[in-house]
């Protein structure tokens, strides 16, 4: 029978043998399958996964066995995971981490005192409500519940600053190694929405004449159609081709059908022989705009296909060369020779432009993080499209509450048996199945339906008005975090408690703030069990990937029939989804300090969820996944921030215990907290938030090696960004001639129509093998700032990565033009010892030690250096714990890696993509009868890149490649 109280203990019970039955198969699984599936379970050690880096692969002779990696990757250091997890995976452990840490911690502060005051001469409870709040029946113990959650919300405001404080230098330290710091995203300036005054050629190279280059977005969508159409014709030839060569290799393995191939004398390399022409591929083309059914031709699509690419890359190649002609839309790149200049730049628009002359000012945007289609908007066109956003997930959080308030009720639902009639014959259901229906179903239940939510905002997202991927990405953050907190924390709080007290609501409605008061702690009962779901068979699941297993293994093969599709299913690896992936944690979070006064129980749980998840997902980022686009970490001060939330419910709630149990001592005394709390929260957006994106200019002149200039250690430059916009508008404004003239860039000469005709041919082809280097662009810094120095500051430390005999020297052309470019030649190591690769834009120059997992090639972590005690005294002065030296030293060889772009590659570089767009080369299948060579030398005719190189069938007549795709390098960041 069913008993009137709580179902705590049946629901734990039945959810922990599940989820730990379900854990246990789950690993057996991965620990069986793991040796036999590395390209599923280890692609980072696969040398021939041709989309990773050498600084991103795992050498896995590093540990003994096969199950020894979680040993092997809690030995490393910090840098070690930067380089191999990227930055973003680096802080996301961290994240995982920190928190683990902090609940494991609050188990020692709280449970040697809230326990006993929770448990003796109570309400005489059962389960786990006997250990929570509900059970103190003296208002007077009360006040320790609230000077405990003084010192623990206290506790976890602190561990937000300092790990804010961290993150700044981190990020400024980042930004200064050689890497970022010549990358072109680092020296170019994105400013939207402008004002009809600023939206005119050479009003910026008036405001700001160090600009290198200066280039409006243009309105370019005829190209951009006829690039998208030629794109899709393509990639449909290539996929209609490999299907027909696929039918004539099969039908030429069939013995029985070789022999009426060729009766008659026809040819082997004609594709006719084994596919009429009736029986071809035929597409309608329309003459007008009618449906096709109404009107228009069929035609064969292999010819209408090559002759539509050829006549594409015609037009298409005629566009590219007067994009510049093109109107311009409402917003501009500034981009500069120097990361220097460029943050200049970016601290001074807001003063020298004014806020209401521009919408966005952005820095550190490659332009493939660019959504080309948004740069057109105007203030009002965007902030009606993120309103109209904001509005569908405002409606579907409201309505997605319905069938989670029902997985609440479930939760709790013997509590209903005796109210509602159909519910009677629960009565009569075992413990045992109770605790499925009341622990496990609602458990999953509420995963799935969080589970579907994250797609549906990341498209929300892209079309808010968004200008950058980063954007998007956070914006998912923000918004999927908010729904699991309404949802998954606050209507299943409510519904669960509501539901566990209805029925006595009813007999006694004078007593409903009591029940209410009393009932409420219960609730945590159900995340009890979800923290078991999410701590147990989820991070599990995650080790043993069962989606990338079954479609590697079996979807693969049926799916994937041309050899680019199974080039692209044996290279392409998963990537994380920072915007998915922190918001599944940070309700954790939540949920762990909004119930960690009222239900200290729950510390137990979370602490093991948090240790397994750290677990999984140390595995996978540096096993598994490979490398999202570059966030620089910015999803890290978002999450800290948002932990926030979790504190002001905490507080909330106890607020509301407080009241409804009439303990009015204890209620001013928290009231008094939650203004200290939402103080500190104040100054910690001040102090931070203007940080993240802009880098004090005496960090970077100190990195470069100038003596005279230190980083502001104690506010982390704060005070110097704020201050240079006003130093550079006074200096406009004092400035009699409106600043000074810059050298005329290929561009300019082009838009004036005066550069020679052989000049424009030639930049129309390409630029070869011209190399510029970033030494050159340096020439606006006084000498002793251009080297790259080893001293990062004045102090006895040396510089980030590498000793003063293992500099690197940025290469001119001339050292480097005579270098050969195939890949089967191995890596190429310039006199400097760096390790040279070609790239899409330019050449590649890495550090050979971050080519090795040596244990000495990765620095050492900041913190084991300072010792026990001085980290303990520490801990409470981030200036000491973190300083930028200290932290600048620790980054991983990887960051040593420098870029040299093509020559002008720069000025046409933040153009929409369709600019620079080439044609893309078919890839087919090599036959053994020379239908694939016959095709080839008739798409040649109509000008149709196309190759079966890299190629060949297997004996049972499958398509397989043997190297690279035609048009695949190696991207180089940007």
């Amino acid at each position: 029978m069913a008993a009137d109280t709580s179902s705590s203990t049946s629901a734990f019970v039945t959810t922990l043998i599940f989820n730990g039955v379900v854990a246990v198969i789950f690993l057996l699984l991965f620990w069986y399958l793991k040796p036999k599936n590395k390209r599923v379970y280890e692609p980072r050690t696969l040398t021939d996964i041709q989309t990773i880096s050498e600084e991103e692969r795992i050498d896995t002779l590093e540990y003994d066995d096969e199950n020894s990696w979680l040993g092997f990757l809690l030995s490393r250091p910090h840098s070690f995971l930067i380089q191999h997890c990227s930055i973003d995976g680096y802080l996301f452990l961290r994240y995982i981490g920190i928190f683990a840490g902090l609940s494991f911690i609050s188990c020692f502060i709280l449970f040697p005192i809230l326990l006993p005051v929770n448990i003796t001469n109570g309400n005489h409870l059962e389960g786990f409500e006997v250990m929570s709040f509900a059970n103190v029946r003296n208002k007077n113990r009360f006040y320790a519940h609230v000077f405990l959650s003084w010192i623990i919300f206290g506790l976890f405001t602190y561990v937000i600053y300092r790990e804010l404080y961290f993150y700044i230098s981190l990020r400024h330290s980042l930004q200064t190694t050689p890497l970022y710091d010549g990358l072109l995203s680092s020296r170019t300036v994105v400013v939207t929405e402008l004002s009809d005054t600023y939206n005119q050629e050479g009003e910026f190279d008036r405001l700001f004449p160090n600009a290198a280059h200066i280039i409006f977005a243009r309105n370019l969508k005829e190209l951009q159609n006829m690039v998208k159409e030629r794109d899709e014709t393509a990639q449909n030839y290539e996929k209609t081709l490999n299907k027909l060569i696929n039918k004539c290799v099969k039908k030429q393995n069939s013995e029985k059908k070789r022999e009426k191939l060729y009766k008659d004398g026809k040819p082997k390399d004609d594709l006719s022989t084994y596919v009429p022409h009736n029986k071809r591929p035929k597409k309608w083309i329309k003459h007008w705009p009618l449906p096709t059914f109404l009107g228009g031709e069929k035609v064969d699509l292999l010819t209408y296909s090559t002759k539509q690419i050829g006549d594409l890359n015609d037009k298409i190649k005629e566009k590219q060369q007067d994009w510049q002609k093109s109107n311009h839309l409402n917003s501009v790149f500034l981009i500069f020779d120097t990361q220097l200049e460029a943050q200049r730049c970016f601290q001074s628009v807001p003063d020298i432009l004014g806020f209401t002359n521009y919408g966005k000012c952005l820095i550190g945007c490659t332009p493939d993080d660019l959504n080309w289609d948004n740069l057109n908007l105007t203030k009002k066109a965007r902030y009606m499209k993120r309103l109209t956003a904001n509005s569908i997930l405002t409606a579907m959080i409201i309505f997605w509450a319905i069938p989670v308030a029902v997985v609440g009720c479930i939760s709790n639902v013997n509590f209903l048996v005796e109210k509602i009639h159909f519910l009677h014959f629960l009565n009569n259901v075992p413990n045992v199945i109770m605790g499925i229906i009341t622990g496990l179903v609602p458990s999953l239940a509420l995963s799935i339906l969080m589970s579907l939510v994250a797609p549906f905002i990341k498209k929300i997202g892209e079309m808010s008005g968004d200008i950058t991927r980063q954007e998007t990405d956070q914006y998912c953050q923000k918004w999927y975090f908010a729904f699991q907190v309404l949802n998954t924390f606050i209507v299943t709080t409510l519904a669960s408690s509501a539901s566990s007290t209805v029925t006595a609501i009813i007999d006694e409605p004078g007593s409903a703030m009591t029940l209410l008061a009393n009932n409420l702690p219960k609730a945590s009962n159900f995340f009890i069990t979800y923290f078991l779901l999410q701590g147990l068979s989820m991070p599990t699941g995650q080790l043993l990937q069962v989606a990338n297993l079954i479609l590697s293994k079996f979807m693969g093969r049926i799916l994937d029939t041309t050899p680019r599709q199974k080039w692209n299913r044996y290279n392409t690896l998963s990537k994380p989804s920072m915007g998915v992936v922190y918001p599944t944690v940070e309700i954790l979070v939540c949920i762990m300090i909004s119930y960690i006064i009222i239900a200290p129980i729950l510390l137990v749980f979370s602490t093991m969820t948090f240790l397994f998840l750290y677990f999984a997902y140390l595995y996978n980022l540096n096993f598994v996944m490979g490398f999202s686009f570059d966030l620089k970490g910015r999803n890290y001060p978002r999450a800290l921030f948002q932990v926030f939330v979790g504190i002001y419910l905490s507080e909330v709630c106890l607020l509301g215990l407080f009241i409804m149990a009439k303990a009015w001592g204890p209620l001013v005394l928290e009231c008094f907290w939650i203004v200290v709390t939402a103080l500190a929260h104040i100054y910690m957006k001040w102090r931070f938030l203007p940080l993240i994106d802009a880098i004090p200019l005496s960090a970077i002149l100190n990195a470069r090696g100038s003596k005279k200039h230190r980083y502001p250690q104690k506010d982390q430059g704060l005070k110097e960004v704020k201050g240079i916009g006003e130093d550079m508008k006074k200096l406009f404004e004092d400035d009699n001639h409106n600043g000074v003239l810059r050298p005329a860039t290929k561009g300019d000469l082009r838009r004036a129509d005066l550069l020679p005709e052989d000049e424009l041919e030639s930049d129309s082809e390409g630029c070869g093998d011209d190399i510029s280097t970033l030494g050159d662009m340096e020439e606006s810094l006084p000498k002793n700032d251009r080297k790259q120095s080893n001293v990062t500051d004045g102090s006895k430390y040396a510089s980030t990565f590498v000793g003063s005999d293992e500099d690197f020297k940025k290469l001119h052309y001339a050292d480097v033009k005579d270098m050969k470019k195939q890949q089967q030649s191995g890596p190429e190591v310039n006199p400097e010892g760096a390790v040279v690769g070609n790239a899409d834009v330019g050449k590649i120059f890495s550090d050979p030690m971050a080519m090795t997992d040596d244990p000495n090639a990765f620095p050492d972590n900041i913190l084991p250096s300072q010792g026990k005690f001085k980290r303990l005294a520490n801990f409470f002065e981030p200036s000491k714990s973190y300083p930028f030296c200290k932290v600048r030293n620790r980054l991983p060889h990887s960051l040593n890696t420098t870029i040299q772009y093509n020559l002008d590659y720069a000025e046409t570089a933040y153009t929409d993509p369709s600019v620079n767009s080439t044609s893309p080369i078919v890839w087919i299948c090599r036959d053994p009868m020379g239908v694939s060579q016959r095709q080839i030398d008739e798409a040649h005719m109509d000008n149709v890149p196309i190759t079966d190189e890299f190629t060949e069938y297997d004996e049972k007549g499958r398509a397989q490649f043997t190297f690279n795709p035609p048009d695949f390098i190696r991207k180089a960041k940007k």
